[in-house]
């Protein structure tokens, strides 16, 4: 009897001390969010068994994406073809295969898959305004580099109009007007995107608003606008390396050619060099008629217009007399550059005075003199001469033995300049100017 009655006892000590533990150490709740979230991947699973593979696919392309490169963004374009051909209904595989081919500047097909993606968003989800506003910007940019600029102007104006828009949204539908001839409508929204203060568009944005002032024949508001855009970008750099092309073959140029023309001091060689090269670039462009207003303007322009001193010399020199003294001799110079009509030449001019004599030691030093210091003798200025070199400001449009043979026909030109005599002792001055083809 006493052994049968051990087992129910030791259970019931079991039993209670468990409990005791359970009172102690409650379970850990249940995540309903995830049990909910389990349930619905388990029902999707089985009622659609490509959901899973799908999800599995836009995984590895989003990853592919972030990483930035070319060929991963081509890997991100096979992983999210494969997607859309699972479940060609999904949203999400439009979208971001568009964003791919935005990236690698695909612009037909990123406007497509775009196009897709917006129009089968049956609402927009209110927690994610900006998000379906970057997704209009996004295609308002491909369409209108794939030649779609009314579709492109109506999907930027719907981007700008929820009040929300920023300022390269404005930017860019201002973009879009100047493309279609829509000036006053453009100046209007390129004003706009200016007072939204955007900062990442605001040089663009200048250089583009004195485009369009430019065309509407309005040269002062045009001259202004490009003397902002100067102050803001002194070395135009939205237009040396922009993000995106810009609507329109010479568009860079065009606007090179407005920023040296009213740039302080103007430099009208490199306007007309830029002129030249928008016409050449873009002969049927709407636009050709007031780029040759242009080139008739600058070529009454008696060049050099401006010569400029060069750091490090301190000799005084006349200016207005070395521009003379120049000007003479630029029509033959000038004619040395007829085969590289769209190069530069600077002519780099040194001029020095007479030099102070070295000071002479003393003819018996004194051994007994605790200082042995004596003074340096003045700096030697660069020997006087003629530096003939291509203008680093314009890429290379002809081969170097061109470049080279109008260089050896300006350098004896220039060298007989009788540039202003430096009176100072140990002083030197440089100045440089440009020539370009006739």
């Amino acid at each position: 009897m006493p052994v049968r009655r051990v087992v129910p006892l030791l259970a019931l000590a079991v039993s209670t001390t468990a409990w005791a533990q359970s009172k102690k150490y409650p379970p850990e709740p249940v995540d309903k969010d995830q049990e909910l979230a389990d349930r619905s991947k388990l029902w999707d699973n089985a009622t659609n068994p490509s959901s899973e593979p799908y999800a599995d696919l836009i995984s590895d392309a989003k990853e592919a994406i972030s990483g930035r490169t070319d060929d991963l963004y081509r890997f991100a374009i096979d992983k999210l073809d494969q997607a859309i051909a699972l479940l060609p209904d999904e949203i999400e595989g439009y979208a971001l295969r568009g964003a791919a081919y935005m990236e690698l500047q695909q612009w037909p097909k990123c406007s497509a898959d775009l196009q897709i993606a917006l129009a089968r968003a049956t609402s927009e989800d209110p927690n994610d305004r900006r998000g379906a506003i970057e997704q209009r910007r996004k295609l308002g940019l491909c369409q209108a580099r794939s030649g779609k600029l009314a579709d492109a102007e109506r999907t930027l104006s719907e981007a700008a109009a929820t009040g929300s828009g920023t300022g390269e949204i404005l930017m860019r539908l201002g973009e879009v007007r100047i493309a279609m001839g829509k000036l006053d409508e453009a100046i209007s929204a390129l004003t706009a995107a200016l007072d939204a203060g955007d900062s990442s568009s605001l040089g663009l944005t200048r250089w583009l608003l004195a485009a369009a002032y430019d065309r509407a024949r309005r040269p002062a508001a045009a001259r202004e606008a490009a003397r902002d855009a100067a102050r803001v970008e002194t070395r135009f750099e939205s237009l040396r390396s922009p993000r995106l092309p810009l609507l329109g073959v010479g568009e860079i140029e065009y606007m090179l050619g407005l920023a040296w023309e009213a740039n302080e001091p103007a430099r009208a060689e490199y306007a007309l060099v830029y002129f030249r090269k928008f016409l050449r670039l873009a002969p049927d462009s709407p636009w050709r008629k007031r780029a040759e207003d242009h080139l008739r303007e600058l070529k009454t322009t008696v060049l050099p217009e401006a010569i400029e001193r060069r750091p490090g010399g301190v000799a005084a020199v006349d200016l207005d007399v070395a521009r003379a003294i120049v000007r003479k001799q630029m029509p033959a110079m000038r004619a040395c550059l007829a085969k590289v009509p769209n190069q530069a030449i600077e002519v780099k001019i040194t001029k020095s005075g007479p030099r102070s004599p070295a000071p002479k030691p003393p003819a018996r030093p004194d051994p007994f003199t605790r200082s042995r210091y004596r003074p340096p003798p003045p700096p030697a200025p660069p020997p006087d001469g003629i530096a003939v070199v291509s203008s680093s400001e314009l890429p290379l449009e002809a081969t170097r033995a061109e470049i080279d043979a109008a260089a050896r026909c300006i350098d004896p030109i220039a060298s007989k300049l009788a540039m202003p005599a430096v009176k100072e002792k140990d002083a030197w001055y440089q100045i440089s100017f440009l020539v370009v083809a006739p």
